[in-house]
């Protein structure tokens, strides 16, 4: 089996290729980048141009709500038309299924338990721009008979990851002096999903998704953001009550967002990793990069 991950040298790639690494040692791996990865991952192929491969797996991209408010048209650029790109590039050499890591940032300020069937409405240019990549994905399934599913990941976090909360979170906690500060009212609710949770659902999209599909990836667990700034406190050395927090909600944000994992469960996913772990192996892998 000869399978392709675009973006395979970033955060989620180099985890995905790993995981397939290990869980098809027979197949044939490559991974489409723009640079050198940080990380190589033994027994890839790093090319530059996607080729005919049986499995793809599309995480090019940004991955950044700040990042498309500062640059709207990069971002664009990043999602969007890279995604026209590798569709058009897949038609050409021939693809069998590809699986185009969305996000749940399409769903836009939305409160409470969220299901795949609910209309999106982003409101950042990020998730315009997700969307509008998973339209284009439906479009080339219907008028070139491309098999692709769609996942739309969630808060995802892990070692390798240099952006977003509990990244946030970890790296201030073992640079900054006790409390660790939260902002909000820390009575937020979200979903935190291990970046190899992620990518065995990923896998399991790829081998039992039904063609054209949607599929939240999430932990299933509802956890307020004081308790996730309290695990990275007492992940670093701190005490477990070093948090404060600013006590007031922040302007657009939810008070409660978590993906409903209903439909990814009813292909046998279920999440391996908990919080507690997770976050002590980030600390301790960002610890170690300083």
């Amino acid at each position: 089996m000869r399978i392709a991950v675009t973006g395979g040298g970033g955060f989620l790639g180099t985890h995905l290729l790993k995981r397939l690494r290990a869980k098809f040692p027979d197949a044939t791996l490559a991974a489409v980048v723009l640079e050198p990865p940080r990380v190589e991952v033994d027994g890839v192929r790093y090319i530059n141009d996607l080729e005919r491969a049986d499995l793809v797996f599309h995480l090019a991209g940004g991955g950044s709500v700040e990042s498309s408010l500062r640059d709207p048209v990069a971002d664009l650029q990043l999602n969007t038309r890279t995604t026209v790109e590798i569709l058009e590039r897949a038609r050409a050499v021939g693809t069998g299924r590809l699986v185009f890591a969305s996000s749940a940032a399409v769903y836009g300020r939305v409160d409470g338990i969220v299901t795949e069937d609910r209309p999106p409405t982003p409101v950042s240019p990020y998730g315009v721009s997700k969307l509008a990549s998973e339209l284009y994905v439906r479009a080339y399934g219907d008028l070139h008979r491309l098999d692709a599913c769609i996942a739309r990941i969630g808060n995802a976090y892990g070692s390798g990851q240099r952006q977003l909360a509990i990244y946030d979170l970890a790296r201030r906690a073992l640079s900054e002096p006790p409390p660790l500060q939260l902002h909000g009212t820390g009575e937020e609710v979200r979903d935190f999903v291990h970046v190899s949770d992620v990518c065995e659902a990923l896998c399991l999209i790829a081998l039992s998704g039904e063609r054209g599909g949607t599929y939240n990836v999430a932990s299933g667990r509802q956890v307020a953001l004081r308790e996730v700034a309290r695990l990275v406190a007492q992940a670093a050395g701190h005490g477990s009550d070093a948090v404060s927090v600013a006590g007031a909600g922040e302007a657009g944000k939810t008070s409660v967002f978590c993906p409903s994992i209903h439909r990814i469960t009813s292909l046998g996913f279920q999440a391996g990793v908990s919080l507690e772990h997770g976050i002590l192996e980030t600390v301790a892998w960002l610890r170690s990069e300083q």
